[in-house]
């Protein structure tokens, strides 16, 4: 503590928030309206929301989250009110098929030396390749990777890394970033000793995941990268390292691998995944891709995020909301490609 008082070392919440938007129904009564008597039993009131267009995907993290929630307000005079929260799940549609480098061929070539009582070693050379960039859940990624070691050092593994990379930006009381990193996929290969040769082919399943970009929101970005590094003996060398942009879509692309139409069990209704997409009311979505754009295309299955489930409760929120201590993980669309994988 410094003579004012103060902490040096003190730490500091920054926060921000977006707010997309905040509709309210009146089922019974109004704003105006006096007093109703509900007689008792079992009443159900229907109603329909019609969600903006351009919504960011629902997102789920430790340090932030775009979240979508209903909550219904008994209202009781002189009692407390009695209510309940639900979510569910948007999903912002992102097409491969209309971003240009999701179709590009990946040829990355990485390569460095090593100091050996003041010279230097033949290179390590390590080349990784991938047909596409661009994937969606329930694809796999096929990776071709070739090792030339002439140097004299052993390739201990060679890592090939999934990495979901989430940055979130506050504005409230000062302006901050944090980065994220978060391992989705990993395997190692190797053994590749001193003056040899490897060559290794290797598939990475794509889970549910949330498309990139998290297109529309301005305080969270989301991208998805393969990191490839040769991880070699020694505490004084250093490891080759590369990362490599993904994309993470919503509709797979029409070039590259054709989707099978899923199982019957794995296609839910939305109404029991609380699944939906924007501009739309909630009672008319099937949940499936556009089919005037590609009528071909067999729907996808949705399934929960693998990041895991979050607490549904609130900063400055009652603990005495009724579902707002269950747990919560948004579903994506996954598709199925085991027949070509």
């Amino acid at each position: 503590m410094d003579e004012r008082g103060q902490y040096r070392d003190g730490t500091q919440t920054v926060t921000a928030h977006e707010e997309y938007f905040d509709t309210k129904y009146y089922l019974v009564g109004s704003a105006s309206g006096g007093e109703i008597e509900i007689q008792s039993g079992e009443h159900k009131f229907p109603f329909q929301c019609i969600l903006p267009m351009n919504l960011p995907s629902s997102f789920e993290s430790d340090f932030g989250h775009v979240r979508y929630t209903v909550k219904a307000t008994l209202d009781r005079p002189w009692k407390f009110d009695q209510e309940v929260k639900s979510p569910f799940t948007v999903v912002s549609p992102f097409d491969l098929n209309q971003e240009v480098r999701s179709s590009e061929k990946v040829q990355v070539e990485m390569s460095k030396t090593f100091c050996c009582l003041c010279c230097e070693t033949p290179s390590l050379t390590v080349n990784y390749s991938l047909p596409v960039r661009g994937y969606v859940p329930g694809q796999t990624m096929p990776i071709k990777v070739n090792v030339e070691n002439l140097s004299g050092v052993t390739v201990e593994t060679v890592k090939l890394i999934l990495c979901k990379i989430v940055t979130f930006r506050a504005t409230t009381p000062t302006t901050d970033t944090k980065t994220e990193e978060i391992v989705i996929a990993e395997v190692a290969k190797g053994p590749v000793e001193g003056r040899g040769n490897a060559d290794y082919e290797q598939k990475l399943d794509i889970p549910p995941l949330p498309p990139s970009n998290l297109t529309n929101c301005g305080i969270i970005d989301l991208e998805y990268n393969l990191k490839v590094v040769a991880c070699v003996s020694g505490w004084y060398h250093r490891n080759l390292t590369q990362n490599t942009l993904i994309f993470v879509g919503t509709v797979p692309l029409v070039n590259y691998q054709t989707p099978s139409a899923p199982s019957a069990e794995g296609y839910p209704q939305p109404s029991e995944i609380g699944w939906t997409t924007t501009g739309i009311p909630l009672s008319s979505v099937d949940g499936s891709p556009p089919s005037n754009l590609y009528p071909n295309l067999p729907p996808p299955s949705y399934e929960e995020s693998t990041n895991g489930a979050r607490s549904l409760w609130e900063r400055g929120e009652s603990e005495y909301i009724y579902g707002v201590s269950n747990r919560f993980a948004p579903k994506y669309p996954v598709f199925n490609f085991a027949a070509n994988q």
